[in-house]
């Protein structure tokens, strides 16, 4: 059996009256791809923000390699071991892609004050590290050759694979990605498929939140759905495909395939 690197336990989330979370429970497990879907509000993209450190559940628990982690801010999830890409792109636009990903880079640095303004030995060698860490992943997403470039000069693809990319930066064990194929083309989705695919193949675990059924078929291990901020189904593709409750509240009947 895998180990189970995230577990939630019953964890709601109220605004005001309404639940957008309400008793969920979600268990990431090594190596997998764990897909997430449901209707639009469903509560997906607040599911990830409460297992990212976001959002402060309402009740219930999270844990992370059996620790319990539900008061963590973000950056402490972070350290943790789990990176997120956002459906809005939070990209600093005035900056190159390179430096982008540096960013992301310097949450492991052990380096001083002294170090930053005396340009030290130390300071040069933790600066060329990251820098060759942030190419190898540039290179591995297909983005070498931007890499000196602006993020404003870039297409919607390539801003999506730079934040993967920065997320990257941060060394997580779980990846959790939101809509990363939003407004992609067949061929972007399919190159997009193949990008998961070999970050999964490098180690990670990755929990994908996406509306092309075709890419969650294709990708998932196992498949989680959200309706009105409740877990109704959870199994493999085959299964939630032949589920009557998720056909009916989320895949449209025949048209689902």
């Amino acid at each position: 059996m895998s180990k189970i690197l995230v577990k939630a336990e019953q964890v709601s989330v109220k605004f005001g009256g309404l639940w957008a979370v309400k008793k969920v429970d979600v268990d990431v497990k090594a190596g997998e791809i764990l897909g997430i879907i449901g209707p639009n509000g469903a509560g997906k993209s607040t599911l990830l923000n409460v297992l990212t450190g976001l959002q402060r559940p309402s009740a219930g628990q999270i844990q992370i390699d059996n620790g319990y982690v539900s008061k963590k801010d973000a950056w402490q999830m972070v350290k943790m071991g789990i990176g997120r890409s956002f459906q809005t792109i939070r990209l600093l636009n005035e900056l190159t892609v390179i430096e982008n990903l540096l960013i992301g880079g310097h949450l492991y640095t052990k380096r001083g004050l002294l170090d930053v303004l005396g340009r030290t030995v130390r300071w040069r060698k933790t600066e060329q590290q990251i820098t060759n860490k942030a190419m190898e992943l540039l290179q591995l997403l297909g983005i070498g050759h931007k890499a000196q470039e602006e993020i404003s000069a870039l297409s919607l693809e390539e801003r999506r694979r730079v934040e993967i990319a920065r997320a990257l930066m941060t060394r997580p064990k779980v990846l959790l990605l939101d809509e990363p194929g939003a407004g992609f083309s067949p061929q972007e989705s399919d190159q997009l498929c193949e990008l998961i695919l070999s970050i999964r193949n490098r180690g990670i675990s990755v929990v994908l939140v996406e509306h092309n059924m075709k890419v969650i078929m294709s990708l998932a291990d196992r498949i989680i759905v959200l309706d009105h901020g409740q877990k109704i189904a959870d199994g493999t593709p085959k299964e939630i495909s032949e589920d009557e409750l998720v056909i009916r509240a989320y895949l449209g009947g025949e048209d689902h395939a």
